[in-house]
């Protein structure tokens, strides 16, 4: 769904019902309330690291960057897109060159393309349209039964292809800095970092 942050408009990328907290790309960051487009509250930012080096395809890679979100206690969280199907996190799946990946952003909604390459935390795909609202929204592979399995988090454009930070590099971040002094991510959150870290 679309969220914003002061001005910053983007798309989330993960939303875990049962523990009440989302994960959004760090690239959101505009302030701590994170709020619809109709300036109704969703929640608060309560763990995050951002980086000031801007995504890219070639030079130096960036940290991943990831936003905690503690979900208000009047949102209805829900994992199903708007296409009907269930994002799921599942421990070991990650993208792998030539493979297809889906997107789902709020300006140009589900688009598909495939994998053109891995590395450091990051991939890229071809073969698909991106808005700068898009930012944030979940790459996902499809399953046989019409489930998502979440592998990315959409960051950028550069020419014909657009980037992702892995999924599992962000919740391997998260759990790195659960454990760090000075960081505070929820404990939930923590724990299924280390569950998916685990699972590579």
């Amino acid at each position: 769904m679309e969220i914003h942050q002061g001005t910053t408009v983007c798309t989330l990328g993960m939303v875990v019902p049962m523990m009440r907290f989302a994960v959004a790309t760090g690239q959101c960051d505009g302030g701590s309330v994170v709020t619809d487009s109709h300036g109704n509250v969703l929640g608060a930012v309560i763990g995050a690291r951002h980086s000031a080096a801007a995504p890219a395809l070639e030079g130096p890679t960036p940290d991943v960057q990831y936003e905690v979100i503690k979900l208000d206690d009047t949102v209805k969280a829900t994992d199903v897109l708007s296409t009907g199907r269930q994002l799921q996190s599942v421990p070991g799946v990650v993208a792998q060159p030539g493979e297809s990946v889906c997107h789902f952003g709020i300006s140009t909604g589900e688009s598909c393309g495939s994998v053109a390459s891995v590395n450091n935390g990051r991939f890229v795909i071809t073969g698909w349209d991106a808005d700068a609202s898009d930012v944030g929204g979940p790459v996902y592979t499809l399953t046989a039964d019409n489930r998502a399995v979440i592998v990315g988090l959409f960051e950028g454009a550069s020419g014909s292809a657009t980037t992702a930070e892995s999924w599992q590099a962000v919740m391997q971040q998260l759990y790195i800095d659960g454990r760090t002094p000075g960081q505070e991510p929820p404990l939930s959150t923590v724990r299924i970092a280390g569950a998916i870290r685990k699972g590579q």
